[in-house]
């Protein structure tokens, strides 16, 4: 359904070189940079429509036509030259940097001065999010450019309105022989008036042409996960049986069993030294095995879902020992980039050559990952995996036994891991993929097409919450996000802590309201939870279900406010409009943050102005109506409370 604020779709127009709005020109496409060492390089370059909206993917194909090898240095799939005008108008930059529990953090800038964005972590968000928004200062016009790419990229934009942007071409290079091709990574483009308008059209293409989907995803099943209040320090058999009871006594539809069920059967090993052994089971912990332990979680009303960082080694893994020739690897001399923290965990200080994880340029590293896979999901009749990486590995294996050269390792694994992924999902349909990178530092475009969703940060506190979701939502619709409620957590994190026997049901009701606009999950000591809360969480679990997902999985996400900041910064009293795509409804939720006030009304976006709409709220199901211009131009009014810090409302047309 075209909704009433839907910008007329941005064109290109002609060769396919010129970005047109209103019939204005706003940029030049040209075919791509590319830097190699010799001629002999045919290029074939194309733009591809995502959808039917202002949304386009950039590609870029180098053959090597001529008679000796040649290597690339660097390939940008996009370039173009913003329109500046005859007499020179300006435009905003807008990105985010992104670090561990530090994601989504906004950043603004402008094109008087040149900025220069890149990964050199190895991770496309660690560093900075793969994201540029542009929108020009006289508010006619906006693109958005995004690498779609799990490694090191770049986005350059200089002063004079030149915009590059494509894989990184810091330690990067690759050889072709006579004969050989490369595909450089995509990058996607979108453009419309304004920025806001520009990421809706986004979410839509990614939701409906992009994203992986499958009937069990399109479902948008609900999770319990066990990490953050039990971590591999208490998690045992028991635990997981016993919470899988009550996740299905109160809707939720699947169970996961998260870090700490591998390895040496030990209560106190460490899940971080022996990644990599994934056929080893702690039966310490879990004393039956895998294939009971899924059988004890479809017997409590659940499904199964079991974590695995399949693509990680740990210094103690046997695999390591034994299969020394799957590892990545890098010369010694090669120290990290510090442009960011190093955040690998089990690393050999005897070994400095070692990275911490497979290869996947490899076809014995592809073989490894493969049935890593496959073998747990069917050990444990898995329908849920979270695919973790905690890893950065800086520029990659430079390894020249793999089948990759000594420039290219980074750029063979993620082509092996997309592929692998692809061949997992093909095998198993009904199986959901949910990537994870130390909460949030993969997540990009590229991955998106191989995998259901992305979880966006380890930490969920609502406050940080609402930051990362405003951020993720200007590249990704709700379909492919997932963030759990704040969690109950055992470690010392002093932002997540809360004396949990002091949590009154209304400020647990923000904390679960805050992650209902996507994908909905928990990591909550379910078996202890107070009475009054374990209420509370069943009224919203059923309220999800019932009002929530069909607009999760057909809808998109409208900030209505400026981002709200970690450490008491930005907006205190931030709203979100979800709304579906399908059908004239829409989900309203406010919040009041520290130092916040309740705002006097919230102004809705996207409706019918002459259609009048009835406005319920969720909690009570006190009604109101008003038409939809009213609601757009004046807002609607949040019911006083004395004690509510949100609000959900349900708005649709009256009749």
């Amino acid at each position: 359904m075209m909704t009433p604020d839907s910008p007329a779709a941005a064109e290109l127009v002609g060769d396919g070189a010129e970005l047109r709005l209103h019939g204005q020109v706003i940029a030049r496409l040209e075919r791509g940079l590319v830097v190699a060492d010799r001629d002999g390089l045919t290029r074939d370059w194309s733009l591809v429509r995502v959808g039917s909206g202002g949304v386009w993917e950039v590609r870029l194909e180098l053959r090597n036509d001529g008679d000796a090898p040649v290597t690339v240095t660097r390939m940008d799939s996009c370039a173009l030259a913003l329109d500046m005008g005859a007499d020179p108008t300006h435009w905003r930059t807008n990105w985010y940097r992104s670090a561990w529990g530090d994601e989504f953090r906004p950043r603004h800038g402008t094109t008087r001065h040149d900025l220069f964005l890149d990964v050199r972590s190895g991770r496309s968000s660690h560093g900075s999010a793969p994201w540029l928004g542009i929108e020009r200062e006289d508010d006619r016009a906006a693109v958005i450019i995004c690498p779609a790419w799990s490694g090191n990229w770049h986005i350059a934009a200089l002063s004079g309105g030149s915009v590059t942007a494509g894989i990184s071409p810091w330690r990067f290079s690759v050889t072709l022989r006579p004969g050989e091709q490369v595909t450089a990574p995509s990058v996607v483009i979108a453009a419309a008036a304004d920025l806001d308008a520009a990421a809706v059209e986004l979410q839509r293409a990614v939701r409906d042409h992009w994203l992986a989907r499958s009937t069990f995803a399109d479902t948008v099943p609900t999770e319990w996960n066990h990490w953050w209040p039990y971590e591999d320090a208490e998690v045992t058999e028991e635990v997981i049986s016993r919470n899988a009871v009550e996740a299905a006594a109160l809707g939720l539809e699947v169970a996961t069993v998260d870090a700490g069920w591998f390895g040496a059967s030990d209560a106190a090993s460490d899940w971080q030294e022996q990644r990599g052994d994934w056929t080893d089971v702690n039966t310490e912990r879990f004393p039956s095995g895998l294939p009971a332990l899924g059988d004890a979680i479809r017997a409590a009303g659940v499904l199964p879902g079991i974590w695995i960082e399949a693509e990680a080694v740990g210094r103690s893994a046997r695999v390591r020992a034994e299969h020394p020739d799957l590892l990545a690897a890098a010369d010694g001399n090669a120290q990290p980039d510090p442009s960011y923290r190093r955040m690998t965990v089990s690393l050999d200080p005897e070994d400095p050559g070692f990275l911490g994880y497979v290869c996947l340029g490899s076809p014995a590293g592809r073989a490894h990952l493969r049935s890593s896979l496959g073998d747990l999901i069917e050990r444990v009749g898995a329908r849920w995996i979270k695919l973790d990486f905690n890893v950065d590995p800086d520029s990659g294996c430079t390894r020249t036994d793999h089948g990759h050269g000594a420039g290219d390792g980074l750029f063979r694994h993620y082509e092996g891991l997309y592929r692998v992924l692809d061949e997992v999902r093909g095998r198993y349909p009904d199986v959901f993929l949910e990537a994870c990178s130390s909460g949030g530092l993969r997540i990009d475009l590229g991955l998106a097409r191989h995998v259901h969703a992305f979880f966006l940060s380890d930490p969920d506190y609502t406050e940080h919450h609402l930051e990362v979701l405003h951020g993720a939502s200007r590249m990704l619709p709700p379909l492919a996000i997932l963030h759990w409620s704040q969690s109950q957590w055992r470690g010392a994190y002093p932002p997540q802590q809360r004396a949990w026997a002091e949590v009154e049901p209304a400020e647990f009701r923000t904390m679960l309201r805050a992650a209902m606009l996507h994908r909905f999950g928990v990591s909550l000591r379910l078996t202890e939870l107070a009475p009054a809360l374990r209420d509370v969480l069943d009224e919203h679990v059923r309220l999800f279900r019932t009002e929530i997902a069909p607009l999760v999985r057909d809808g998109v996400l409208r900030p209505l406010s400026p981002t709200p900041e970690r450490g008491g910064l930005g907006e205190r009293a931030p709203a979100f409009q979800l709304s579906s795509d399908q059908e004239d409804r829409h989900i309203v939720a406010a919040f009041v943050l520290s130092g916040g006030r309740p705002p006097a009304r919230v102004r809705l976006r996207a409706l019918d102005p002459e259609t009048r709409y009835r406005v319920t709220d969720l909690a009570t199901g006190e009604t109101s109506s008003a038409d939809g211009r009213e609601l757009v131009d004046v807002g609607v009014a949040l019911p006083a409370s004395g004690d509510a810090t949100s609000w959900l409302l349900a708005v649709a047309p009256a009749s």
